[in-house]
């Protein structure tokens, strides 16, 4: 196969099960794309049987066990070869037609990344949040301080850096240092969205200190040295702060999608003060 247009980097940690639909869902969108799916697994597993032999499927050496999400997506990313890269979780998936993807890309080449936006899904498929809610066209830091979840970038190699290491925002370090590369705004995808699936046992299923553990180290950095944001540092802080506010409003110990309709309930309030710096 040629370079691919698109590397897909799914981090994969006791997920034999879900991994095959989160590929399917990448392949059945993937008409008129040249795509490439990278598994990285992170649990000993070798995830290749499980999949139907496909030329568009590529996997890091299995081996290491429980080293992290940013760990495994790294080893994926040294492995992909596409012109640009996305992430993906191994239990979500990518939603839209056929052509998605190669609609995505075109909005990508012409501006350097698209913001795929997401939609968080509870375990029967019901739909909790959309994100961005407003139909936006397009999306920078502004925006991304009222999303509260994950948003991913389709971003061209060369504006990505590797995964920090974090266990719980490794992934939203990486696309908001992929929007700072963009110069803080990228266009919205207007096919392509992706599924945030909501289920039990999930790795981001934690206490919120956690969470407030890692906006807290992520701040630090961003005040030392700027941490791969350059001249966007200040936006990203902001972000975060807000984020880590969010996280301490609703983190009391929320069920199953709790998280994500308290959210929706206090943004419909406007019920949200800004987190104390640090």
């Amino acid at each position: 196969m040629d370079r691919p247009d698109l590397s897909l980097l799914i981090a994969a940690h006791r997920l034999p099960d879900l991994v095959p639909r989160a590929v399917a869902s990448v392949l059945s969108r993937a008409a008129g794309a040249a795509v490439e799916i990278v598994i990285a697994s992170d649990d000993g597993t070798d995830y290749a049987p499980l999949l139907a032999a496909d030329p568009r499927l590529r996997f890091s050496a299995v081996g290491p066990v429980a080293t992290g999400a940013y760990a495994a997506r790294n080893r994926a990313l040294a492995v992909a070869t596409g012109t640009h890269v996305m992430i993906l979780d191994g239990d979500d998936a990518l939603e839209g037609p056929p052509d998605a993807i190669a609609r995505a890309l075109r909005q990508a080449r012409s501006a350097g990344a698209v913001v795929v936006p997401s939609v968080v899904r509870d375990p029967g498929g019901q739909a909790l949040r959309h994100i961005p809610a407003s139909g936006d066209d397009r999306l920078g830091f502004a925006q991304w301080r009222d999303a509260f979840a994950s948003l991913h970038l389709i971003a061209r190699r060369d504006l990505v850096q590797p995964f920090a290491p974090f266990r719980l925002i490794d992934d939203v370090i990486f696309d908001l240092r992929a929007l700072a590369a963009m110069e803080g705004a990228a266009p919205v995808a207007q096919a392509l969205a992706y599924r945030y699936q909501l289920r039990a046992g999930q790795a981001t299923d934690v206490p919120w200190t956690r969470f407030d553990a890692e906006y807290a180290r992520a701040l630090g950095a961003i005040a030392q040295d700027g941490f791969g944001f350059g001249a966007h540092r200040d936006a990203a802080a902001r972000v975060l702060r807000r984020w880590r506010a969010m996280n301490r409003a609703v983190g009391t110990s929320p069920g199953l999608g709790d998280y994500h309709r308290r959210v929706a309930a206090r943004q419909g309030r406007g019920a949200l003060q800004p987190a104390a710096p640090g």
